[in-house]
């Protein structure tokens, strides 16, 4: 791990701001966002700028941005699309980093709104990070910055992103019920904005006073970048997404799959979101079962409990409540009592969390939520209140809010089991199709079948087990759909095992295993390599027979992987190299099945190889070191092995992915003692340092222990620059800049920090 840049930076404050359109005219933007900025008031520096008045508020004004003769961190424009131009160009003249554009785009007329867009699509490749943001604009309590038309928000950790005015004030609402804050609220007006909520997300990742990243998804960004952000991003912390759009069973199934792979939340209504936030921000234990503790009858929750399919435990209810520690305890009970009875269920050790329900009725009800609330804060066992009193993280203004949220939790488990899951090996049975065969067999079903080995049609009628979808969706590019007694299930290429074994679990296909994952391994031949199949549809029977259709384009242009949401695999660096001693070594991207392979290779390394490799004593990789290191995000990262061409064994791995500073990627590698020496880990390294280059990295680090002697000359060798690390002494820190022509990358705090003091929160 890159120790410099392991912990996040507390991003800087703004220290001034410029506000073009500042106005005293009533109802204004330029009035409402400037009485905002000084009611607050902010921290920082406001200077004004009109072209028609010289004061404004009794504050100042300069007739344009040109004419201010202090540095400013950002400017704010509040007027018409007309003067954007001009402002750009002054912002450029003065070297200013950001500009943010708020306005009531609803209210614009379509000549003004395409005018703006021009502008911003005419800008969008300068050097000026341009944000154009709706009426909500954007908002750091903690500065007291408010540089929107809405109220103040209260300073918290959560990171808001919202594409929609009203929709920030919906999910600020949901927040505010959960007793949230907010660290940096951004309202983006996504239809226009060069920066979009990816960029905003990955900022906010890197915020060391964010802990909790909420955001309205938008669906016509560059999507495969907005899930590889989310994916390194929940690393740190949760990341919960909210559609607010329609979405029909398709989409939710892509977007289910987009949560599977990136790790997020996606929530599809505002009642799993406001679970999704309680959840993610109150950090409790995982649970399977939720006991109860209520002051009314709570028989009727078994009910409810059922059709969410969640396991209640409730007490035989012909106890009476005064012998009752669990379940009802009687209508009123004091507060005391109240507490003795959750505390006991609590420690209970067969409790894995508990529901309280107080009723209104109660004498000293909001006593007894008082009284809860403290033991919430100190339980690490789920503890949930459901009152219409109730207000705060984990309390619930009724039950269908707190069996919705403990429903929830158990999504979010599933979603960071998923982390650590490994693909097992494609099985023995599935074979490998050709390309050309594939091609050739194209317009002849029977035959494209049997290239494609799958079963061959039958027709005739009989009850449908489930239907098996190929097709190229407009804004997902490839996607495999599995429809079932009504649920929809999809998986995204590259397809692994895990695929495979999505389908089978979820739409219930045991049955057909087999046929499933030969369709999941041919279909990655297809996807990447076949542009003329454009759908697929299997339907499969219960005995196991299917009968398919395909749809053939005869004239297409040749495919690239920007057509799949997820990264295809690197293909383009298999090649045969051979080593010094003549030995030849087949280099491949490295696999999600290559789990195995992966363990084995580093079970065999030497003790000492081990150690320099990870830098600690270990035999194996740990779970989550082992998934990290084959579920790739080839977006932002890769890693290929070099194995032998007679017998496969693997003789090296190289791999890099991003750090903690934007533009730098680290790399490591490992090579078999039989290898050593025979130039294989020269010719791996330039591997991914190309690798790395093609993803946009502009710098690729490493930690090297001094006495790794081997490494610092391969290092060397390939042009990194050695220096000795600032936080150990026994490192030193390898720096190559990725860019021609660039100076060496100076790699130390002061200098990023002196960046970032420039830089607006954004």
């Amino acid at each position: 791990m890159n120790r410099l840049y392991q912990q996040p930076q507390p991003l800087p404050p703004f220290h001034h701001v410029i506000v073009v359109g500042a106005s005293e005219r009533p109802n204004s933007v330029g009035e409402r966002v400037l009485t905002h900025l000084l009611a607050a008031p902010f921290t920082g520096k406001i200077t004004l700028v009109n072209l028609r008045h010289k004061t404004v508020g009794g504050m100042r004004a300069y007739s344009n941005v040109g004419r201010v003769p202090e540095a400013a961190d950002a400017v704010l424009v509040l007027t018409q699309p007309e003067s954007y131009e001009s402002v750009l160009r002054s912002c450029i003249k003065q070297n200013i980093g950001y500009v943010v554009f708020a306005q009531d785009w609803d209210n614009l007329s379509n000549d003004e709104y395409k005018q703006a867009q021009a502008v911003f699509k005419k800008n969008r490749k300068t050097d000026i990070r341009i944000v154009v943001c709706h009426a909500a604009s954007v908002q750091i309590p903690a500065i007291r910055l408010n540089a929107g038309v809405y109220p103040d928000m209260p300073v918290g950790t959560v990171g808001l992103i919202s594409g929609h005015a009203a929709e920030s004030v919906d999910m600020l609402a949901c927040l505010r019920q959960a007793g949230l804050g907010v660290s940096c609220h951004v309202g983006l007006k996504y239809a226009l904005s060069p920066t979009v909520s990816a960029d905003i997300i990955e900022m906010l990742g890197r915020d060391a006073g964010t802990s909790l990243i909420v955001a309205e998804y938008n669906p016509n960004e560059n999507l495969r970048r907005l899930f590889s952000v989310v994916r390194k991003v929940v690393r740190r912390k949760p990341v919960i997404l909210s559609v607010s759009g329609y979405a029909d069973a398709e989409e939710r199934a892509v977007l289910q799959a987009l949560s599977r792979y990136s790790g997020c939340v996606v929530a599809f209504s505002r009642e799993e979101f406001l679970a999704a936030v309680h959840v993610a921000a109150a950090k409790k234990q995982a649970a399977g079962t939720l006991k109860v503790v209520a002051n009314i009858p709570c028989g009727r929750l078994k009910t409810q409990a059922e059709e969410s399919d969640i396991a209640l435990q409730l007490p035989d209810e012909t106890q009476r409540p005064p012998e009752n520690t669990e379940g009802y305890i009687g209508s009123n009970p004091s507060p005391l009592r109240f507490r003795e009875c959750v505390e006991n269920s609590l420690h209970h050790h067969q409790t894995e969390a508990l529901l309280t329900v107080v009723s209104p009725a109660a004498d000293k009800a909001a006593d007894i939520i008082r009284l809860l609330a403290d033991i919430q804060k100190q339980s690490e066992k789920p503890l949930l209140v459901s009152s219409p009193l109730s207000d705060g993280l984990m309390q619930f203004k009724d039950t269908d809010q707190a069996l919705s949220a403990f429903g929830f939790q158990k999504k979010y488990k599933e979603l960071k089991q998923l982390r650590q899951q490994v693909a097992k090996p494609w099985p023995s049975y599935v074979e490998s199709p050709s390309v050309k065969e594939i091609k050739q067999a194209a317009e002849d079903l029977p035959q494209l079948l049997k290239t494609l080995y799958l079963p061959e049609n039958h027709t005739e009628v009989q009850p449908l087990c489930a239907r098996l979808i190929f097709r190229r969706h407009p804004y997902y590019g490839a996607v495999v759909f599995a429809c079932s007694s009504g649920k929809t299930v999809a998986v995204l290429p590259p397809f692994t095992t895990l695929d495979a074994e999505q389908l089978v679990d979820k739409v219930e296909l045991k049955r057909h295993h087999k046929t499933v994952y030969q369709w999941l391994y041919s279909l990655n031949v297809v996807v990447g390599q076949v542009p003329e199949i454009r759908s697929i549809q299997m339907e499969v029977y219960p005995d196991g027979k299917t009968h398919t259709e395909c749809e053939i384009e005869e004239e297409t242009d040749s495919l690239d992987d920007s057509e799949t949401v997820l990264a295809a695999y690197p293909v383009a660096v298999t090649h045969t190299f051979t080593l010094k001693n003549g030995q030849k070594v087949r280099l491949r991207p490295l696999l999600p099945e290559d789990a195995e392979a992966k363990q084995d290779f580093v079970r065999n390394l030497s003790p000492e190889n081990r150690y320099t490799r990870y830098m600690t004593h270990l035999n194996e990789l740990s779970p989550t070191m082992l998934a990290q290191a084959c579920n790739l995000d080839y977006a932002a990262e890769a890693a290929i092995v070099a194995e032998a061409v007679e017998d496969g064994t693997w003789l090296g791995v190289a791999r890099f992915s991003g750090t903690e500073e934007k533009g730098w990627c680290e790399f490591g590698i490992s090579v078999a003692e039989a290898a050593q020496g025979q130039g294989l880990a020269v010719h791996l390294m330039q591997q991914i340092i190309e690798l790395a280059k093609q993803q946009g990295y502009s710098v690729m680090s490493a930690e090297i222990l001094k006495q790794n002697q081997a490494m610092q000359k391969l290092a060397e060798k390939l042009g990194f620059t050695l220096t000795p690390s600032p936080h150990d002494k026994d490192l030193l820190e390898a720096v190559l800049s990725l860019v021609e022509g660039e100076e060496k990358p100076v790699n130390n705090i002061t200098q990023n920090l002196k960046q970032q003091i420039l830089a607006f929160k954004l």
